[in-house]
């Protein structure tokens, strides 16, 4: 698996591969509804490729599997979506592409990665936890704001959380 920076043209596969990660949610209780949930489009995947930092996983046949995109605010790194095509789950990926947005962020010089996710979610919360992720009880203005967000979208607040990793030399693994 190559995990490398996304290209322009790579855009309109990223909703596809969303999509069929989100079927998982068909198996958590409650979620069931976010399988048919819609997903950022492919204007919004150029314009977050073009002005900050995603990775994609291409598979040996060059078909994209997996993508994470993120943003930089002030000193943290924000994950904002990682997806995992169906059949390409519970093989490592998403650990690899957060390797990659760790790299990234260390590179620069950046203090944390952060993300906003479901608490009680097998493949969420407590994956991001053993990939030494931290619930922040106080997640400060921008994550509060980004959980608001999600809220509005319909997501159940009390089973959202942000998450934080502090960056050091040595990215924690699983």
């Amino acid at each position: 698996m190559l995990i490398r920076p996304a290209h322009l043209t790579d855009a309109s596969a990223l909703p596809a591969i969303e999509k069929s990660a989100a079927q998982l949610f068909g198996t958590a209780d409650g979620l069931a509804w976010l399988r048919d949930a819609p997903v950022i489009g492919p204007s919004d995947h150029a314009r977050r490729i073009l002005n900050h930092a995603v990775w994609v996983a291409e598979a040996a046949d060059g078909a994209l599997a997996a993508f994470i995109s993120t943003e930089i605010f002030d000193s943290e790194l924000h994950i904002w979506e990682l997806s995992v095509h169906a059949q390409w789950q519970r093989r490592g990926i998403a650990s690899l592409l957060i390797d990659s947005a760790y790299r990234y962020a260390v590179n620069r010089g950046l203090g944390a990665l952060t993300l906003t996710t479901f608490s009680d979610v097998p493949w969420c919360a407590p994956a991001y936890a053993k990939r030494g992720f931290a619930p922040l009880l106080q997640p400060g203005k921008r994550l509060q704001d980004t959980l608001d967000a999600e809220a509005m979208q319909g997501l159940p607040p009390e089973r959202r959380i942000a998450m934080r990793l502090p960056v050091g030399g040595l990215i924690p693994r699983r």
